[in-house]
């Protein structure tokens, strides 16, 4: 296996400590103690015990470069024991308080933070006084007391009953199972192990884990089961929309505990391993080829942060339990972007740069972000050797979920590498795979479609972090990829926020892609008159097909205005969000029918950019054409980084962390009155993955490849596509509230995509026609 090495690793976080020291805090009246960041409770002591990871991983590595750090050893290791010092004191069996005045502890998220760090204790853990062991083994003891007599284990599949708990379920069982190995002298030991069991299960369980006869760690997976936190597919429902991240979240605690056992040589809790494959199964699809995650459900936070380096321990387990090279070519992909963006920031933060705002309105959220990418890049230091030691490949070791068997770790008795080994790749199930093949996946409840293809990624989510949203790309091109209301249009209000709540959703897939249609709400809340209330402004159709010919999407949208008169401040149709900042050297080339523009973006102006061109085609490598209701597709470029943090009160007007271009048609930029019941927006797209400019424009100029089908109805809409597998296709919708049928023009046997019953019917003129339910949408082709 190859990949970055742990001297990337090594590197990465020597220069690190120099942006770091800005954020280090000495406690006045306790100079032993010092924090990282800005040492309040929560998320405050958290980032401390990160930043803590980092420090002590550099000083226990015998390769530490004191020149490239401009620290000797002696000194990072100083710091790295007064973090820890803080962290250990301003708990709550400690003799200090954090900089807010309250100790940390006993909560549903106190121990997260302590997990992970464990790996640079462990690395240090000679040079630890008898006073820091004393009070560590406290500490644990007292959270995992805490744990056991205070905390009830609940579970749920759906964000809004507040019961959804997959991530803290693990680390805190993780946590329980941890303390019981480091301190098996412990009064309570062996109820830690059961109760941490019991929390595992509970973490990415699914629905018919209620039923599950298996035996895990002496017990039925039934008889621990509480509830599902997974959906049968391997959605989650977390933070109210599809989650990915927190998908990867759940896999990283694993792997904080699975390296924490493989350094020991102690066979873990089956219970660690439950639907570990699966879920892998899942994020793996969800994952470019650089690393970078597919995150197909959006982001409500800084995009490329936080989760994403969660990933990096993630690959490294995966990589160790089931041989997946394709990880080792992630991590070196990844690790290049944090080098590209770190050499940006030029300060020794790995976030500064794109992160400038936040750096200045919230020090605790920026030192957050920085020390969540530290910790992350410490675990590869601390593991990566480890995970690819053995040379092991995905045919030495098969795929395989770790359960199924009574434990043999029930007392977590010490057994040699060997026995850990065996009991590694010797489970008795094999891995239960999602509803889906290894280049699609499916979740009903979000109503998610994911297509990947050698030359297309396409994807769709209705129940998304801003909905709807749907993307259609080279698979290789991350850096093209965002997410927010992307290919959804775009409706503002007069309101500091405009957003969309969902009503409808619906479709289908079949091999090679698929067919959605869906409807929702245009709200736009935060009025400034006083007294105003926030409005219902219009109701949203959408129809998205991914085309079976691995290249090509075709969306249809209609907005309608509700309310008697609406007032619009933007109508934008398409919404094609194109990052142009650190990730792609902040330049794009954009064809069109009129020659090519090469653009600058992150520190350019705010402009609109008229094309007077149908078609636009971005760096040779994505295409996308206006059919109908745009007679020019224009770029708004932003001025200002507009993509991060989801819109609320709290960010409002603040500047974001990722730039992006806007493509869109028509690009109604001035207020505009709308009269209820009138159409806002009527528009019709295709897009081109893995195609030149050359090859759009033929495209759009050729009634052969693409045709608007007559609007026979003000409801129905239709488009005739030729696609890359020269085979014909018609995607037809209806808008309205009462069955209709389309003429089809187009002499031959046409069949749906998905099902392939021929469904057309002889036409009262020779032709034949294709009955449409209200809100229905078809895809046909001939033959």
């Amino acid at each position: 296996m190859t990949g970055a090495g742990t001297n990337d690793y090594l590197m990465l976080l020597e220069k690190w400590i120099k942006g770091a020291e800005p954020y280090l805090y000495e406690c006045p009246d306790r100079p032993e103690l010092t924090c990282y960041g800005t040492g309040e409770n929560t998320w405050g002591v958290q980032t401390n015990q990160k930043a803590f990871a980092a420090y002590a991983m550099l000083a226990a590595d015998s390769r530490f470069d004191e020149r490239r750090a401009g620290r000797s050893r002696e000194s990072v290791l100083d710091t790295a024991l007064r973090l820890l010092r803080y962290c250990l004191h301003t708990h709550k069996e400690g003799t200090y308080t954090c900089t807010d005045g309250t100790s940390w502890g006993h909560t549903w998220i106190s121990v997260l933070g302590t997990e992970r760090m464990m790996h640079a204790v462990e690395a240090i853990e000679a040079f630890l006084s008898e006073e820091d062991r004393s009070l560590l083994r406290r500490v644990m003891l007292s959270e995992s007391d805490w744990l056991l007599d205070h905390y009830t284990i609940v579970a749920g599949l759906y964000n809004k009953d507040g019961n959804n708990k997959p991530e803290s379920n693990l680390w805190n069982g993780a946590f329980l199972h941890r303390t019981a190995t480091m301190y098996p002298d412990a009064p309570r030991a062996d109820a830690y192990r059961e109760k941490g069991s019991d929390f595992l299960i509970n973490s990415v369980s699914v629905p018919a884990d209620a039923l599950s006869d298996s035996t895990i760690d002496g017990k039925k997976v039934s008889e621990r089961h509480v509830g599902a936190n997974f959906f049968t597919s391997y959605g989650l429902n977390h933070h109210g929309y599809l989650n990915v991240g927190y998908m990867v979240i759940c896999l990283s605690n694993m792997a904080m505990l699975h390296f924490a056992f493989r350094r020991r040589g102690i066979a873990p809790p089956e219970s660690l391993y439950h639907h570990c494959r699966e879920l892998w199964d899942v994020v793996k699809q969800c994952t470019f080829p650089d690393g970078r995650l597919l995150r197909i459900g959006g982001d409500t936070r800084v995009r490329y942060t936080y989760c994403q380096d969660y990933v990096i321990p993630v690959w490294l387990m995966m990589a160790d339990l089931y041989g997946d090279s394709d990880c080792l070519r992630f991590e070196e992909g990844w690790l290049r972007q944090i080098k590209s963006e770190m050499e940006a920031s030029g300060d020794g933060t790995f976030l500064s740069y794109r992160c400038k705002a936040l750096q200045q309105a919230s020090p605790l959220y920026f030192s957050r972000l920085e020390s969540d990418r530290a910790a992350a890049l410490s675990m590869g230091l601390a593991w990566r050797e480890l995970a690819i030691r053995d040379g092991r490949s995905k045919e030495q070791v098969p795929p395989m979920t770790i359960h199924g068997t009574e434990s043999t770790s029930a007392k977590a008795g010490l057994q040699s590498e060997a026995q850990t080994a065996t009991l590694l790749a010797a489970a008795s199930e094999p891995a239960s795979v999602p509803d889906s093949t290894p280049d699609a996946w499916h979740d009903e409840y979000h109503g998610a479609y994911l297509q990947r293809g050698e030359r297309r990624v396409a994807s769709w989510v209705w129940d998304s972090a801003e909905k709807p949203q749907g993307l259609c790309l080279p698979p290789d091109a991350s850096d093209m990829a965002e997410w927010r209301e992307n290919l959804a249009g775009q409706l503002k209000g007069l309101g500091q926020l405009t957003n969309q709540s969902l009503e409808t959703h619906a479709g289908f897939t079949f091999p090679g892609g698929f067919l959605t249609w869906g409807s929702t709400i245009v709200h736009t809340r935060l009025l400034l008159a006083e007294g105003q209330q926030d409005e219902q402004m219009a109701r949203s159709r959408f129809v998205c097909a991914a085309l079976p010919d691995d290249s090509h999407m075709i969306v249809l949208h209609r907005a309608v205005a509700l309310r008697q008169r609406t007032v619009f401040k933007a109508i934008k149709g398409l919404n094609l969000l194109v990052p142009n900042d650190v990730f792609n050297d902040n330049h794009r080339t954009y064809y069109h029918e009129n020659g090519k523009l090469l653009v600058h973006g992150y520190g350019s102006a705010e402009e609109v950019v008229r094309t007077g061109s149908r078609w636009l085609n971005i760096d040779d490598r994505l295409g996308a054409i206006a059919v109908y209701g745009a007679e020019e597709m224009a770029i708004c470029r932003p001025g200002r980084r507009q993509i991060g943090i989801s819109d609320s009160a709290k960010t409002a007007g603040m500047e974001r962390t990722l730039y992006a271009d806007q493509l869109c048609g028509p690009c109604v930029t001035d207020i505009k009155s709308v009269a209820g019941g009138d159409v806002v927006m009527d528009t019709g797209y295709v897009l081109q993955a893995g195609h030149g400019h050359e090859h759009t424009a033929r495209y759009a100029n050729s009634d052969r490849h693409l045709t608007v089908l007559g609007f026979s109805s003000v409801h129905l809409r239709g488009i005739y596509v030729r696609g890359a597998d020269g085979r014909e296709y018609v995607l037809a919708a209806n808008f309205g509230e009462t069955a209709e049928a389309m003429p089809i023009s187009y002499a031959g046997e046409w069949k749906d995509v998905a099902t392939g019953e021929s469904l057309l019917r002889p036409g009262p003129s020779g032709g034949a026609l294709l009955e449409l339910a209200p809100g229905d949408a078809r895809l046909i082709r001939m033959g």
